[in-house]
């Protein structure tokens, strides 16, 4: 798709906001038909009814939810779900307060069902219009400022997120980057020098730029962003120390003083309460659910190899306590007893590792791995609480072993079945980037964030990424 000049994405995007709006009016009829099929509504209540459609879209403006894709590098239906649900219970409160005024009489029970529904209709749609508008625009071409690590490690991510309707055009650096840690190592075309980024991003009809260069002064900082301003180009900063920095960091001000604060400490009681019975629910139904495939899979890892259908090992779980993980076995029967002559723990330089290509594997193994259905006895584990749903993944002994007083920060919570590493790349990922998610994840574990853990696993599943 060839890229698109400044005044097409603005009137893509301009379609989106539309788009969305037109979403969420729909989902609002949907909510008053499914009333009126459960509450059998009069003609003028339904006609009342409607006035919940400009209320909601009030509500959702305020609540930015027409304006955020624009702004942010990355943006998602999944991102907005506290907003959409709170637009809709104040939807349905000051729609009930208006229509009782009214004199409209319709009963709070009518007006629950029309918001419950709006809710997850509109989060349908509005993912449906989403899908639409990144099959009908081009991708956001990106360009990475910066030369160092920081800019390699931006590029790496920008290219492995590349579903995400990005298009790495290069980066621009002070040299042409044959430093094994520039963005040259992670496959980004070098572009020029910053001096030249004006004609750069004209030339490469760039839409986003990605300051990634701890290096640059305030100064130089202010003439990239008026540069940018001058050519409609929207503007990334990735902070300096953006390791501490998570979805509980929150911008203030004092003032005209820009400030950020941070906020740590455990979960609250009701929090894990909620993540408990949550791991509870789907665990039992996905075993239910997933029984007669397990069924399947297990005649077939008894028909290609030798060995019990399930493999037992000891991983280390919450504050360092040990437990039996099960999986479906894809391996050959003596696996264990041959790791040592595939790699030497005590050689590695981080406490990880993944073998591409195990010769261990079976053939069965390699398609349940692949799939990441030979995870799927960990649901057992689940039950049992052993585990969560959402986490950092449970390592063994040996590597846990390794572990120093920082690396040890992802066993403040229970190990999961999926994860920010899970979302993020899998086997892909070196360890510091792994444990960067993880520590991110345990810092500010919220019931919002393991949902959409939950919801982008699937997606992450079918592609496979770094599943070995």
């Amino acid at each position: 798709m060839r890229p698109a000049t400044v005044d097409t994405v603005r009137q893509l995007q301009r379609f989106r906001r539309w788009g969305l709006a037109i979403a969420d009016a729909t989902a609002i009829g949907i909510g008053v038909l499914v009333a009126d099929q459960w509450n059998s509504l009069s003609g003028g209540e339904t006609i009342w009814a409607l006035v919940a459609v400009p209320i909601w879209i009030l509500v959702a403006k305020i609540n930015n939810l027409y304006d955020r894709d624009s702004r942010r590098i990355r943006h998602s239906t999944l991102d907005e779900l506290p907003e959409i649900l709170a637009t809709a219970a104040i939807t349905i409160a000051a729609a009930w307060v208006v229509t009782g005024m009214l004199d409209a009489h319709l009963t709070s029970s009518v007006m629950v069902v029309i918001g419950t529904v709006a809710f997850f209709v509109a989060i349908f749609l509005r993912s449906l219009i989403r899908s639409l508008y990144r099959r009908v625009a081009p991708p956001e071409r990106t360009l990475v400022i910066g030369s160092g690590p920081k800019a390699r490690l931006v590029s790496m991510r920008l290219l492995v997120q590349g579903g995400d309707h990005l298009d790495l055009v290069g980066y621009v650096g002070a040299t042409e980057g044959g430093e094994v840690s520039g963005p040259a190592s992670a496959g980004a075309r070098y572009c020029g020098a910053p001096d030249d980024l004006s004609e750069i991003a004209s030339a490469q009809r760039v839409n986003r730029v990605v300051i990634a260069d701890d290096e640059l002064s305030a100064r130089a900082v202010g003439e990239i962003i008026a540069v940018c301003r001058g050519a409609h180009v929207s503007v990334t900063m990735v902070p300096a120390n953006q390791a501490v920095l998570g979805p509980g960091t929150e911008l203030n001000r004092i003032a005209e003083v820009p400030m950020l604060d941070f906020q740590f400490g455990d979960p609250p009681r009701s929090t894990m309460a909620i993540k408990r019975s949550m791991d509870l629910i789907v665990s039992m139904s996905m075993l239910t659910l997933t029984a007669p495939v397990l069924a399947v899979a297990a005649l077939a890892i008894r028909l290609d190899s030798a060995g019990p259908v399930f493999f037992r090992q000891i991983r280390v779980g919450r504050d360092g306590r040990e437990f039996i993980m099960y999986k479906l076995r894809t391996m050959i029967a003596d696996a264990e007893e041959q790791l040592d002559s595939l790699i030497d723990l005590d050689a590695l330089d981080e406490p990880a590792f993944k073998i591409a290509d195990d010769p261990r594997v079976t053939r069965v193994g390699r398609l349940l791995r692949r799939s990441s259905f030979d995870e799927v006895p960990q649901f057992i584990n689940v039950l049992k609480g052993d585990m969560s749903l959402v986490g950092p993944r449970p390592e063994e002994e040996a590597v846990v072993a390794l572990y120093d007083e920082r690396q040890r920060q992802r066993l403040r919570v229970k190990p999961g079945l999926t994860g920010p590493m899970q979302v993020a790349g899998r086997g892909g990922l070196n360890f510091e980037e792994r444990l960067a998610l993880e520590r991110d994840y345990v810092d500010n574990l919220t019931i919002t964030g393991d949902i959409k853990i939950l919801l982008r696993t699937p997606r992450a599943v079918i592609r496979g990424d770094g599943a070995f």
